[in-house]
Protein backbone atom coordinates (compact mmCIF):
# COMPACT_ATOMS: atom_id res chain seq x y z
CA UNK A 1 0.00 0.00 0.00
CA UNK A 2 1.12 3.76 -0.65
CA UNK A 3 0.94 6.48 1.69
CA UNK A 4 -0.59 8.86 -1.24
CA UNK A 5 -1.91 8.55 -4.09
CA UNK A 6 -0.17 8.95 -7.08
CA UNK A 7 -0.79 12.19 -9.31
CA UNK A 8 -0.33 13.46 -12.85
CA UNK A 9 2.67 16.13 -11.70
CA UNK A 10 4.44 12.70 -9.69
CA UNK A 11 8.30 12.58 -10.71
CA UNK A 12 9.42 8.63 -9.54
CA UNK A 13 13.14 8.24 -8.52
CA UNK A 14 14.43 4.09 -8.76
CA UNK A 15 17.47 3.34 -7.49
CA UNK A 16 18.74 0.05 -8.38
CA UNK A 17 21.27 -1.58 -6.08
CA UNK A 18 22.62 -4.56 -5.58
CA UNK A 19 20.37 -6.03 -3.94
CA UNK A 20 17.65 -4.19 -3.12
CA UNK A 21 15.41 -1.63 -5.41
CA UNK A 22 14.50 2.12 -3.91
CA UNK A 23 11.68 4.36 -5.05
CA UNK A 24 10.65 7.80 -3.99
CA UNK A 25 7.79 9.30 -5.95
CA UNK A 26 7.92 13.10 -4.90
CA UNK A 27 5.09 16.24 -5.96
CA UNK A 28 5.98 19.99 -6.78
CA UNK A 29 3.09 21.75 -4.65
CA UNK A 30 3.60 25.52 -5.40
CA UNK A 31 7.43 26.27 -4.02
CA UNK A 32 7.12 22.89 -2.20
CA UNK A 33 8.84 19.45 -2.70
CA UNK A 34 6.06 16.98 -0.91
CA UNK A 35 6.78 13.57 -0.49
CA UNK A 36 3.97 11.57 -2.25
CA UNK A 37 5.49 7.72 -1.87
CA UNK A 38 8.14 5.69 -1.17
CA UNK A 39 9.07 2.12 -1.02
CA UNK A 40 11.85 -0.51 -1.40
CA UNK A 41 12.25 -4.48 -2.27
CA UNK A 42 13.32 -6.98 0.44
CA UNK A 43 17.22 -7.19 0.66
CA UNK A 44 17.74 -10.22 -1.96
CA UNK A 45 21.30 -10.89 -1.04
CA UNK A 46 24.61 -10.97 -2.63
CA UNK A 47 23.98 -13.62 -5.13
CA UNK A 48 21.09 -11.72 -7.15
CA UNK A 49 23.23 -8.81 -8.06
CA UNK A 50 20.72 -6.46 -10.35
CA UNK A 51 23.68 -4.10 -11.03
CA UNK A 52 25.25 -6.77 -12.84
CA UNK A 53 22.72 -9.60 -14.06
CA UNK A 54 21.71 -9.52 -17.31
CA UNK A 55 18.32 -11.17 -16.76
CA UNK A 56 16.57 -7.91 -18.47
CA UNK A 57 12.56 -9.23 -17.40
CA UNK A 58 13.88 -10.52 -13.75
CA UNK A 59 14.90 -6.82 -13.29
CA UNK A 60 11.28 -5.47 -15.39
CA UNK A 61 9.11 -7.56 -13.46
CA UNK A 62 10.79 -6.66 -9.88
CA UNK A 63 10.45 -3.02 -10.35
CA UNK A 64 6.88 -3.17 -11.44
CA UNK A 65 5.87 -6.04 -8.11
CA UNK A 66 7.35 -2.87 -5.89
CA UNK A 67 5.29 -0.42 -7.93
CA UNK A 68 2.62 -2.17 -7.80
CA UNK A 69 3.31 -3.20 -3.94
CA UNK A 70 3.74 0.40 -2.50
CA UNK A 71 0.81 1.75 -5.42
CA UNK A 72 3.05 3.97 -7.42
CA UNK A 73 1.21 4.71 -10.42
CA UNK A 74 3.73 7.14 -12.60
CA UNK A 75 4.91 6.06 -15.85
CA UNK A 76 7.78 8.05 -16.02
CA UNK A 77 11.49 7.68 -14.57
CA UNK A 78 14.68 8.71 -13.48
CA UNK A 79 16.83 6.11 -12.20
CA UNK A 80 20.57 5.96 -11.56
CA UNK A 81 23.77 4.19 -12.86
CA UNK A 82 26.04 2.16 -9.95
CA UNK A 83 29.08 4.77 -9.38
CA UNK A 84 31.38 1.63 -10.15
CA UNK A 85 30.18 1.51 -14.09
CA UNK A 86 30.91 4.88 -14.56
CA UNK A 87 34.26 6.24 -14.92
CA UNK A 88 34.67 9.93 -14.09
CA UNK A 89 37.90 12.64 -13.78
CA UNK A 90 38.79 16.08 -13.80
CA UNK A 91 41.12 16.43 -16.91
CA UNK A 92 42.53 19.94 -17.86
CA UNK A 93 42.87 21.93 -21.17
CA UNK A 94 45.93 24.51 -21.48
CA UNK A 95 45.33 26.64 -24.20
CA UNK A 96 41.99 25.52 -25.67
CA UNK A 97 40.00 27.26 -28.49
CA UNK A 98 36.50 27.39 -26.48
CA UNK A 99 35.16 26.83 -30.18
CA UNK A 100 36.86 23.61 -30.56
CA UNK A 101 36.73 22.31 -26.85
CA UNK A 102 34.75 18.94 -27.25
CA UNK A 103 37.35 18.26 -29.58
CA UNK A 104 40.25 18.40 -27.12
CA UNK A 105 37.76 16.75 -24.69
CA UNK A 106 37.72 13.55 -26.83
CA UNK A 107 41.70 13.63 -26.92
CA UNK A 108 41.81 13.70 -23.16
CA UNK A 109 39.25 11.11 -22.81
CA UNK A 110 41.47 8.55 -24.75
CA UNK A 111 44.32 9.09 -22.49
CA UNK A 112 42.53 8.69 -19.23
CA UNK A 113 39.37 6.27 -20.07
CA UNK A 114 40.35 2.67 -20.06
CA UNK A 115 38.18 1.51 -22.57
CA UNK A 116 37.56 2.52 -26.38
CA UNK A 117 35.55 5.68 -26.78
CA UNK A 118 33.42 4.27 -29.40
CA UNK A 119 31.87 1.98 -26.28
CA UNK A 120 31.46 4.69 -24.29
CA UNK A 121 28.71 7.59 -23.57
CA UNK A 122 30.61 10.73 -22.93
CA UNK A 123 29.34 13.96 -21.28
CA UNK A 124 31.58 16.97 -19.46
CA UNK A 125 30.64 20.15 -17.65
CA UNK A 126 33.36 23.10 -17.91
CA UNK A 127 33.93 23.69 -13.49
CA UNK A 128 33.92 27.24 -13.63
CA UNK A 129 37.12 28.72 -12.11
CA UNK A 130 37.54 30.09 -8.56
CA UNK A 131 38.14 33.99 -7.91
CA UNK A 132 38.37 34.27 -11.70
CA UNK A 133 40.34 37.58 -12.81
CA UNK A 134 38.85 39.17 -15.63
CA UNK A 135 42.12 41.31 -15.81
CA UNK A 136 44.19 38.04 -15.56
CA UNK A 137 42.08 35.36 -17.66
CA UNK A 138 43.88 32.10 -16.80
CA UNK A 139 44.40 29.52 -20.06
CA UNK A 140 43.71 26.38 -17.80
CA UNK A 141 40.08 24.74 -17.95
CA UNK A 142 39.04 22.43 -16.33
CA UNK A 143 36.55 19.74 -17.22
CA UNK A 144 35.09 17.21 -15.24
CA UNK A 145 34.67 14.50 -17.80
CA UNK A 146 32.33 11.28 -17.32
CA UNK A 147 32.37 8.26 -19.19
CA UNK A 148 29.14 5.78 -19.14
CA UNK A 149 29.65 2.04 -21.04
CA UNK A 150 27.23 2.13 -24.05
CA UNK A 151 26.35 -1.54 -23.14
CA UNK A 152 25.14 -0.69 -19.66
CA UNK A 153 22.84 1.80 -21.32
CA UNK A 154 21.02 -0.31 -23.65
CA UNK A 155 20.64 -2.84 -20.58
CA UNK A 156 18.98 0.07 -18.54
CA UNK A 157 16.95 1.07 -21.89
CA UNK A 158 15.87 -2.28 -22.26
CA UNK A 159 15.01 -2.98 -18.50
CA UNK A 160 12.59 -0.07 -19.00
CA UNK A 161 10.88 -1.52 -22.03
CA UNK A 162 10.41 -4.38 -20.70
CA UNK A 163 8.13 -2.74 -17.43
CA UNK A 164 6.57 0.17 -20.13
CA UNK A 165 8.08 2.88 -17.77
CA UNK A 166 9.72 5.83 -19.90
CA UNK A 167 12.96 6.22 -18.79
CA UNK A 168 13.26 10.01 -18.61
CA UNK A 169 17.29 9.64 -17.50
CA UNK A 170 20.09 8.26 -16.45
CA UNK A 171 22.32 9.17 -13.56
CA UNK A 172 25.23 8.51 -11.72
CA UNK A 173 24.53 8.03 -8.13
CA UNK A 174 27.35 10.55 -7.18
CA UNK A 175 25.27 13.46 -8.29
CA UNK A 176 21.61 12.11 -6.63
CA UNK A 177 23.55 11.64 -3.75
CA UNK A 178 25.41 15.34 -3.99
CA UNK A 179 21.19 16.64 -4.61
CA UNK A 180 19.59 15.13 -1.89
CA UNK A 181 22.50 15.24 0.63
CA UNK A 182 23.76 19.14 -0.26
CA UNK A 183 21.19 21.14 -2.10
CA UNK A 184 22.90 24.50 -2.84
CA UNK A 185 25.41 23.53 0.28
CA UNK A 186 28.99 24.29 -2.39
CA UNK A 187 31.20 23.21 0.44
CA UNK A 188 33.95 20.78 0.54
CA UNK A 189 33.19 17.58 1.74
CA UNK A 190 33.07 13.82 1.36
CA UNK A 191 30.24 11.51 1.31
CA UNK A 192 30.45 7.85 3.00
CA UNK A 193 27.68 5.80 1.32
CA UNK A 194 27.71 2.77 3.20
CA UNK A 195 26.08 -0.16 1.11
CA UNK A 196 24.90 -3.42 1.35
CA UNK A 197 27.98 -4.90 -0.65
CA UNK A 198 30.47 -1.78 -1.09
CA UNK A 199 31.05 1.43 0.56
CA UNK A 200 31.53 4.39 -1.69
CA UNK A 201 32.94 7.49 -1.15
CA UNK A 202 33.08 10.76 -2.57
CA UNK A 203 34.90 14.25 -2.32
CA UNK A 204 32.30 17.12 -3.32
CA UNK A 205 33.80 20.64 -3.64
CA UNK A 206 31.55 23.19 -5.35
CA UNK A 207 28.88 20.27 -6.07
CA UNK A 208 31.47 18.58 -8.31
CA UNK A 209 32.96 14.95 -7.10
CA UNK A 210 36.72 15.89 -7.62
CA UNK A 211 37.53 12.40 -5.92
CA UNK A 212 36.13 8.98 -5.74
CA UNK A 213 36.77 5.24 -4.35
CA UNK A 214 34.55 2.03 -3.65
CA UNK A 215 36.21 -0.19 -1.78
CA UNK A 216 34.33 -4.12 -1.02
CA UNK A 217 33.56 -3.41 2.89
CA UNK A 218 30.02 -3.18 3.42
CA UNK A 219 27.18 -3.85 5.65
CA UNK A 220 27.40 -7.23 4.48
CA UNK A 221 31.25 -7.94 5.78
CA UNK A 222 30.00 -6.50 9.27
CA UNK A 223 27.17 -9.35 9.28
CA UNK A 224 29.75 -11.96 7.81
CA UNK A 225 31.46 -11.31 10.34
CA UNK A 226 29.42 -11.48 13.14
CA UNK A 227 28.25 -14.69 12.17
CA UNK A 228 31.81 -16.45 11.40
CA UNK A 229 32.59 -15.61 14.95
CA UNK A 230 30.15 -16.16 16.67
CA UNK A 231 28.25 -19.30 15.08
CA UNK A 232 25.06 -17.57 14.23
CA UNK A 233 23.01 -17.10 11.18
CA UNK A 234 23.13 -14.14 8.98
CA UNK A 235 19.77 -12.73 10.07
CA UNK A 236 20.25 -13.01 13.70
CA UNK A 237 23.67 -11.09 13.02
CA UNK A 238 22.49 -8.45 11.12
CA UNK A 239 20.09 -8.03 13.93
CA UNK A 240 22.68 -7.73 16.44
CA UNK A 241 24.72 -5.76 14.21
CA UNK A 242 21.68 -2.87 14.57
CA UNK A 243 21.02 -3.65 17.59
CA UNK A 244 24.32 -2.98 19.26
CA UNK A 245 26.46 -1.16 16.76
CA UNK A 246 29.74 0.50 18.07
CA UNK A 247 29.44 0.31 21.59
CA UNK A 248 30.61 3.44 23.71
CA UNK A 249 34.55 2.59 23.54
CA UNK A 250 35.65 1.58 27.67
CA UNK A 251 36.73 -1.55 29.44
CA UNK A 252 33.67 -3.37 29.19
CA UNK A 253 33.42 -3.41 25.70
CA UNK A 254 31.90 -6.53 23.90
CA UNK A 255 32.23 -8.94 21.43
CA UNK A 256 29.54 -8.14 18.85
CA UNK A 257 31.08 -3.99 18.66
CA UNK A 258 35.16 -4.68 18.63
CA UNK A 259 34.18 -7.04 15.46
CA UNK A 260 32.22 -3.74 13.76
CA UNK A 261 35.04 -1.55 14.43
CA UNK A 262 37.84 -4.01 13.15
CA UNK A 263 35.32 -4.40 10.07
CA UNK A 264 35.10 -0.55 9.27
CA UNK A 265 38.93 0.14 10.01
CA UNK A 266 39.68 -0.06 5.99
CA UNK A 267 36.84 2.51 5.47
CA UNK A 268 38.43 4.71 7.42
CA UNK A 269 41.98 3.84 6.33
CA UNK A 270 40.29 4.92 3.10
CA UNK A 271 38.50 7.65 4.09
CA UNK A 272 42.04 9.15 5.65
CA UNK A 273 43.54 8.14 2.64
CA UNK A 274 41.32 10.07 0.59
CA UNK A 275 40.99 13.18 2.79
CA UNK A 276 44.66 13.54 2.73
CA UNK A 277 45.40 13.39 -1.17
CA UNK A 278 42.70 15.85 -1.90
CA UNK A 279 43.94 18.51 0.97
CA UNK A 280 47.40 17.80 -0.76
CA UNK A 281 46.36 18.40 -3.83
CA UNK A 282 44.31 21.41 -3.65
CA UNK A 283 45.30 22.72 -0.21
CA UNK A 284 41.96 23.21 1.07
CA UNK A 285 40.49 21.81 4.09
CA UNK A 286 37.51 18.82 3.48
CA UNK A 287 34.96 20.56 6.43
CA UNK A 288 32.20 17.28 6.78
CA UNK A 289 31.92 14.08 6.51
CA UNK A 290 28.30 12.96 5.61
CA UNK A 291 27.46 9.37 5.82
CA UNK A 292 24.36 7.79 3.69
CA UNK A 293 23.62 4.32 3.05
CA UNK A 294 21.79 1.59 5.54
CA UNK A 295 24.92 0.56 6.83
CA UNK A 296 25.11 4.71 8.31
CA UNK A 297 22.63 3.66 10.90
CA UNK A 298 24.74 1.67 12.99
CA UNK A 299 24.29 2.52 16.40
CA UNK A 300 27.86 5.56 17.71
CA UNK A 301 28.92 5.01 13.94
CA UNK A 302 29.14 8.42 13.35
CA UNK A 303 30.95 9.36 16.94
CA UNK A 304 32.50 6.65 16.65
CA UNK A 305 34.17 7.78 13.44
CA UNK A 306 34.33 11.27 14.30
CA UNK A 307 37.04 10.57 17.23
CA UNK A 308 38.83 8.29 14.62
CA UNK A 309 38.98 10.82 12.36
CA UNK A 310 39.19 14.00 14.07
CA UNK A 311 36.92 15.45 11.76
CA UNK A 312 32.27 16.47 11.97
CA UNK A 313 30.92 13.46 11.13
CA UNK A 314 26.95 13.55 10.21
CA UNK A 315 24.06 10.95 8.99
CA UNK A 316 22.64 12.91 6.23
CA UNK A 317 19.39 14.04 6.23
CA UNK A 318 17.63 13.55 2.20
CA UNK A 319 14.56 15.05 3.19
CA UNK A 320 15.96 18.49 4.33
CA UNK A 321 13.97 19.97 1.14
CA UNK A 322 11.08 17.45 1.12
CA UNK A 323 7.79 18.12 2.88
CA UNK A 324 5.95 15.11 4.33
CA UNK A 325 3.39 14.69 7.69
CA UNK A 326 5.39 15.32 10.61
CA UNK A 327 3.75 11.95 11.98
CA UNK A 328 5.83 10.63 9.63
CA UNK A 329 9.62 12.30 10.58
CA UNK A 330 10.51 8.83 13.00
CA UNK A 331 10.43 6.40 10.53
CA UNK A 332 11.43 8.49 7.86
CA UNK A 333 14.58 9.41 9.58
CA UNK A 334 15.17 5.59 9.79
CA UNK A 335 14.79 4.86 6.02
CA UNK A 336 15.61 8.38 4.74
CA UNK A 337 19.77 7.24 4.13
CA UNK A 338 18.76 4.42 2.19
CA UNK A 339 16.72 6.26 0.35
CA UNK A 340 18.83 9.16 -0.50
CA UNK A 341 19.54 7.62 -4.13
CA UNK A 342 16.35 7.68 -4.95
CA UNK A 343 15.37 10.89 -3.13
CA UNK A 344 17.80 13.05 -5.13
CA UNK A 345 16.99 11.20 -8.35
CA UNK A 346 12.89 12.30 -8.42
CA UNK A 347 14.20 15.60 -6.99
CA UNK A 348 16.19 16.05 -10.73
CA UNK A 349 13.03 16.19 -12.91
CA UNK A 350 11.60 18.98 -10.87
CA UNK A 351 14.62 20.80 -10.70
Amino acid sequence: MGLFSSAENTYLGIDIGDSSLKMVELAKKGKKIVLNNYGFSQDLGSANKLTSTDDVEYVAKLINKVKKDIGIAAGSASVSLPSFSVFSSIINLYNVNKKNIAEHVNEEAKKVIPLPLEEMVLDWKVIPPENPDPNNPSNNTKIFLTGSPKKLIKKYISIFNAAKINLVSLETETFSLIRSLLGNDKSTVMIVDLGANSTDMYVIKESIPYLNRSINVSGNTITEAISQKLGISAAKASQLKFDLGVAALGENQIAVPQIIMNAVSPIINEIKYMIDLFENSNNEKVEKIILSGGGSMLINLANYLENALNIQVIIGNPWFRVSYPKELQPVLSEVGPQLAIAIGLAMRSIE
